[in-house]
């Protein structure tokens, strides 16, 4: 009997008794399923830092911060360790024909603002003129916090158009008026000087779809205002970044800026120095992250496959005895032991087969849908789908042999003799 033969056989077994087929296959569908699902959610995930990253500057973008020496002779970090304006100015100044912008940030505080008897949570963010590099925002109306408001400590904000919309009626009709915020025990007025259009990253617009409205409550302000607010004479970093110009290698320029820092200022101290990090090594460490996540969740999914084939393993011995008679008879007329065996080991691989085929639709479906809601769709791993359907196939062939050896096993007279 040739293997054509033996599928129409196989299939012709399946359709016979499709509800026991369609249950011995749901192990199969699941497993493989949960494993292209989550193939492809990791692919989103990876798309959508990647985009994230990518606005923001993307590999352009390194970062410098304070670390502690591991020499040190002291486990805390004193206010005089912290970066300075006038270290930051003095690499701006001496590396300028690498740098396109200088992005700094004191951090952000909680505030509220007061719109038709309603509190509404804002988050303030205390900026530089360089952090919309940072952002993968574009101004709409007006202007971004400029030097002019960093010199001065100027009372100004930069607010997006949900926010002028929702509070002003409107983009422009937001520019100059009042926004009064209620933060670190007091209230402070702040002139609306631009608006930028909002855009969500995927990560927010899942956040989006499962908590309702999004009015994106950020409000930029300069950060020496919130020093002023803070009645601190003097603003320092704990971190900054540097967006470098197109052709500038980040890593090299990196390692350049921080032994700079590093021999100018800090060579002396006895617990701080400064660190850097790029933004494609970022991605990398996330990378990995995600991997190992994906191949744990993977892995335990995987269970569901050898549980899934335990069942086809099942059902293959009762289709032995069930078919008893069958396998008798061809016996007799002279059927070698490997055309029993290979029937049913064909049976077994068709029956994994197509459950795992059915498992690559369902999981793709479900691993795109899950895109849809977060807001980023990507394409399936072909890798996966080639081990899930390898894989289904080895079940097949593991968990058939046994049903189909002791098939080919049987004693004709035996077998014929079987009610």
């Amino acid at each position: 009997m040739n293997l054509v033969e033996n599928i129409k056989l196989a299939l012709a077994s399946l359709k016979s008794n499709k509800m026991r087929a369609v249950l011995t296959m749901l192990g199969i569908i699941i497993g493989i399923s949960s494993i292209i699902m989550i193939t492809t959610l990791g692919n989103i995930m990876q798309k959508s830092i990647t985009d994230t990253i990518n606005s923001q500057g993307g590999s352009n973008l390194v970062g410098f911060q304070l670390t502690m020496k591991k020499d040190r002779t002291r486990d805390y970090i004193m206010d005089d360790d912290f970066i300075t304006e006038e270290m930051i100015a003095n690499v701006e100044s001496r590396f300028a024909e690498d740098i396109k912008a200088v992005v700094m940030s004191t951090g952000t505080d909680s505030g509220k603002t007061r719109f038709h008897r309603e509190d509404l949570d804002l988050v303030i963010y205390s900026v530089n003129p360089g952090y919309i590099y940072q952002s993968s925002y574009e101004m709409v109306a007006g202007r971004y916090i400029n030097d002019k408001d960093i010199a001065r400590k100027l009372n100004v904000c930069v607010i997006s158009d949900k926010q002028a919309e929702k509070l002003y009626g409107g983009i422009k009709d937001a520019l100059g008026q009042t926004l009064n915020v209620k933060m670190l025990g007091g209230s402070y007025d702040f002139t609306v000087v631009g608006v930028y259009e909002y855009k969500m990253t995927a990560m927010m617009s899942a956040m989006v779809n499962t908590m309702g409205e999004d009015w994106h409550n950020a409000v930029y302000i300069p950060y020496s205002t919130m020093s002023k607010i803070y009645n601190s004479s003097e603003t320092s970093f704990y971190y900054y970044y540097i967006l470098v110009n197109d052709g500038v290698d980040p890593t090299s320029f990196s390692e350049e800026i921080t032994n700079y820092m590093n021999n100018r200022w800090y060579r002396n101290n006895d617990c701080a120095e400064i660190m850097y990090a790029t933004m494609e090594s970022q991605m990398e460490m996330i990378n990995q992250v995600l991997g190992i996540v994906s191949m744990v969740i993977a892995i335990i999914a995987g269970v569901s496959l050898v549980v899934g084939g335990i069942g086809v393993m099942n059902i293959m011995l009762v289709s032995v005895t069930e078919r008893t008679r069958e396998i008798g008879v061809r016996k007799a007329l002279g059927a070698p032991n490997s055309a029993i065996r290979s029937q049913f080991i064909i049976e077994s691989i068709i029956i994994c087969m197509i459950g795992g085929f059915i498992g690559i639709i369902s999981g793709i479906l479900l691993g795109n849908i899950a895109g849809l809601i977060v807001g980023t769709v990507a394409p399936p791993s072909v890798g996966a789908m080639v081990l899930a359907v390898s894989f289904s196939m080895a079940i097949g062939v593991f968990f058939g042999y046994y049903p189909a050896n002791r098939a080919a096993k049987l004693d004709p007279i035996e077998a014929l003799r079987y009610e």
